[in-house]
């Protein structure tokens, strides 16, 4: 069901896809049929909340997003569903959990590419008359991962062929040529300004951005010294740096999107959202990258605006990424194609409540021939589990369930307190509520929970 937005005709003429008001159903009838939202998706890769200046940074990195979150609905506690590139962008493009969708790895025998049978947010509004492009800025959201269904133009940054992309090294591990496959973005936001310079209205624009990424795809010279530190720090704290600048050359580039929205008299007839598809370990638990499911790794950065719609306002009920689909569907009251784990914000951006749910994460890298590397640091994170309900956080590792953990994330929100194994009441309502769920797979991407991990689990007292 749909949010019904609020009231008024004058709300009408800006929202233009509201629910019928009194008084107001037959002008709310006309102007759907004269003229609908365009929404302008904004995925920014690898990017944490808290290095934001509006979730809290103490550096400006983000004054374009900072100023959409004044005109919008900023998400406080946003959770990405993987810390995986093609995992999370598939669960903010069909509003399902990695186990529903399919999508649980970069590179496997199966179970990397999104099946064309499942609804998109493209695909409904491809088929609903809305022109549709998609501008990326590297492999990891390409075609090769079934991300391309419902767009009539993709262009997906990267010079190789795409089936070829992805290789056996050596060691055994597949990957790809990172340099090669990859676009700073500058180019890819030049490209996405001359698509909305031919485009009609409605569109649906996708714009992927992945600087953060990675710490060779730098900004400009003399933006990068404005962030350089002294040669004095750490290396950790001179690479946090390099990211901070990144972060604000992509939100240099949103300044670009959104002045160019205006200009072309699109901007009160266009719903945006901006999102990361998972943040960076920034040294934090001892890891650098992705792949883990601490708070850095999967809280990220969500902001929705709907034209007419709540202003300067904050959300700090926990949501999912999966929200995304179903939220902009309800604010152009598109009825949902099929079933998604994901729920309209509606309610939560209009100030009203909506019940409780545990979310869920997952970091399948035991499956994953892509995860190697990072496997011989860390051979304890091969499969993870996480549930997070309120303010209690669990991950949880099936195959050494005994060091599982389980965070009071408000009293400990850098998750530094493992209270798992102490008796904490929230530990068993969590394992049961992850055993309901079953994601469990017994081999890459198997139907059917492990057998050893079961037994593991009754040996705990669990089942």
């Amino acid at each position: 069901m749909s949010t019904h937005w609020p009231a008024g005709c004058a709300a009408v003429a800006l929202v233009l896809t509201v629910a019928a008001v009194p008084g107001c159903s037959v002008e709310r009838e006309h102007r759907a049929e004269e003229r609908r939202l365009n929404v302008v998706l904004v995925t920014l890769d690898t990017t944490r909340a808290d290095r934001l200046s509006c979730y809290g940074h103490t550096i400006r990195t983000s004054p374009n997003i900072d100023a959409l979150a004044d005109t919008g609905v900023r998400f406080e506690a946003a959770t990405a569903q993987a810390s995986l590139t093609p995992v999370s962008h598939a669960s903010i493009m069909t509003g399902l959990l990695p186990p529903n969708h399919g999508v649980r790895v970069m590179y496997a025998e199966s179970g990397y590419r999104l099946s064309e049978t499942i609804p998109t947010l493209a695909t409904v509004l491809q088929e609903r008359g809305w022109q549709t492009g998609a501008f990326l800025s590297a492999f990891p959201v390409s075609e090769f991962f079934g991300l391309d269904s419902g767009f009539d133009r993709l262009d997906n940054g990267i010079r190789d062929n795409v089936d070829d992309v992805m290789t056996e090294r050596a060691s055994g591990e597949w990957g790809f040529d990172l340099a090669a496959n990859q676009r700073r973005s500058d180019r890819t936001t030049d490209l996405a300004l001359d698509w909305l310079g031919e485009a009609h209205a409605p569109f649906y624009l996708w714009v992927h951005l992945w600087d953060p990424h990675d710490r060779k795809l730098l900004p400009p010279d003399e933006l990068l010294t404005e962030f350089l530190i002294e040669e004095s720090a750490s290396a950790n704290e001179r690479n946090r740096a390099v990211y901070d600048a990144e972060i604000f050359y992509i939100d240099q580039q949103l300044g670009r999107l959104f002045d160019r929205l205006q200009a072309l008299g699109h901007w009160e007839d266009t719903l945006v959202v901006v999102v990361a598809d998972h943040g960076q370990g920034l040294g934090d638990h001892d890891h650098w990258a992705h792949r883990l499911l601490y708070e850095e790794q999967i809280r990220v950065p969500l902001i929705v605006r709907v034209p007419g719609g709540p202003q300067q306002k904050v959300v700090r009920e926990p949501v999912s990424t999966t929200d995304i689909y179903p939220t902009v569907l309800g604010a152009l009251e598109i009825e949902l194609p099929g079933r998604v784990d994901g729920r309209d914000l509606g309610p939560l951006m209009l100030g009203k409540g909506l019940p409780s749910r545990p979310i869920y994460a997952e970091a399948l890298n035991g499956y994953d021939l892509s995860a190697s590397t990072m496997l011989r640091k860390r051979p304890q994170d091969d499969i993870l589990y996480a549930l997070i309900d309120g303010v209690w956080k669990l991950i949880y590792r099936p195959n050494a369930p005994e060091t599982s953990e389980l965070y009071h994330l408000e009293e400990d929100p850098g998750e530094a307190r493992n209270l798992f194994g102490e008796g904490v009441e929230q530990e068993r309502r969590l394992v049961d509520a992850l055993l309901e769920m079953d994601p469990f797979v017994e081999g890459p991407f198997g139907e059917a929970a492990d057998e050893e991990v079961l037994e593991r689990l009754r040996s705990l007292g669990y089942l």
